[in-house]
Parts: C-alpha cells; structure tokens; sequence
C-alpha cells in the first residue's frame, strides 16, 4: 500500500476522531499517533487535515449543493469525512489527479464503510469535480 493511501487512512482517523469526540486536530493526531506510518504518509495525513478543517465551510457547500433534499449532517460521518478529503484534493492538492482522488475516495469508503456507501461517494465527488471543471 502507498504511502498516500496510508496517509489518507490516517486522515480519516484523525478527521473521525475531531467530528465525533469534539478533539481539536493535535488532540486526535495524539490519540491516534503514527501507528508506524512512513514520515511522508504522516506529512500528507496532517496536510490533509489541516486543509479539510480549513476549508470545511467551502466543502460542505460543494456537498449541500450535490446531496438534494438531504443536509449534510445526516451523511455518515466516516462517508462525509471520505467526501469532504476528496474534494480537498480535488480543489486544493493540484499535484492529485482529481480521478486518483476519486478512485481513493471509493477504496476508502469500501474499506471503512457500508457496501453501498462508495456509490454515494463517488457521485458526490464527481460531481464536485464538475463544478470545479467549470470555474
């Protein structure tokens, strides 16, 4: 496994613990440690982060505008967190093809979620992926 998608686990693990415990990002990423991650994974995982915290406003607009008639607060944490990292790539990691972070996006959501929700992920993120294509 690639330490990208190493450090996209990582990620969905600290972002987790943030949502559901309340934790500020270095209380999770203290929680969760490097669990013997490369250096370069862990970077990525924090870069990740960081950048979906800050940006969280602007990727739950882009996934309001894609889930009708059902807000997001009521997407699955792990799935929410999957999409809103997704389209921190899409939007913010130029360096990522936006299908590489599709692709990852949909592994991730077989891996930690249910067996449906990797369709519901990859629509949403394609069709962010869209909008952005238009800009």
């Amino acid at each position: 496994m690639g330490a990208r998608r190493d450090a996209r686990k990582l990620a969905i693990r600290i972002l987790y613990i943030v949502e559901v415990l309340g934790a500020t990002p270095r209380e999770a990423i203290d929680i969760v440690g490097n669990q013997g991650y490369s250096r370069k994974a862990v970077e990525f995982a924090h870069r990740l982060v960081f950048g979906t915290i800050e940006n969280l406003d602007f990727l739950d607009n882009i996934i309001a505008r894609h889930t009708k008639n059902w807000e997001p607060e009521r997407i699955a944490n792990v799935d929410r967190i999957i999409i809103r990292i997704g389209l921190y790539e899409i939007y913010f990691e130029d360096s990522i093809p936006k299908n590489a972070s599709i692709n990852e996006a949909v592994e991730l959501a077989k891996y930690f979620s249910t067996s449906k929700s990797h369709k519901f992920v990859n629509g949403i993120l394609d069709a962010g992926s869209r909008d952005k294509t238009k800009k």
